[in-house]
């Protein structure tokens, strides 16, 4: 009876770990540009771009972790030698449902800042740069109540 028992709660824990391994993996996984292919870090900051989510519950999706590549900067070509810094970046709710958008912006390391955006509709679309006194656009996060939210870059000076 006891060795039943044991045996029942490893395979319940073992069904608990696995299963949360599957959905860290879930939340990390990259969705890519529309065409399919992941850009490089350089010039992965570009119109046409999309980030998205697709979770049944509330999350947040990094864009700078993963479809974006590093936004402090915006590259044309593949060097990253003179790229010019990113001031502003316009983004289209592209997606079905509404979502927030916020950006993270700072000056020095470990300086982060959050301005959260209005909540945008489907269709609508928001101008997000860095924070008034902060010389660096670090993320650009979406944070979804569940559903598929997705942003296309439209604009980026």
């Amino acid at each position: 009876m006891r060795k039943a028992l044991l045996s029942a709660v490893l395979a319940g824990a073992a069904v608990l770990v696995t299963a949360t391994a599957l959905a860290a993996f879930a939340v990390a996984r990259s969705h890519g540009s529309e065409a399919g292919d992941q850009a490089d870090t350089a010039s992965g900051l570009r119109v046409g771009v999309t980030c998205s989510s697709d979770f049944a519950f509330a999350t947040e999706v990094s864009c700078g972790l993963t479809d974006f590549g590093d936004v402090r900067r915006h590259c044309s070509g593949t060097g990253t030698a003179d790229c010019p810094r990113t001031h502003s970046v316009t983004l289209k709710n592209t997606g079905r449902t509404p979502v927030r958008i916020v950006a993270i912006s700072g000056s020095a390391p470990g300086e982060r800042h959050e301005t959260v955006s209005r909540t945008l509709p489907a269709g609508a679309w928001e101008v997000l740069g860095p924070r008034t006194g902060d010389a660096f656009l670090l993320d650009i996060v979406l944070r979804s109540d569940g559903g598929r939210a997705k942003v296309s870059v439209t604009g980026v000076s």
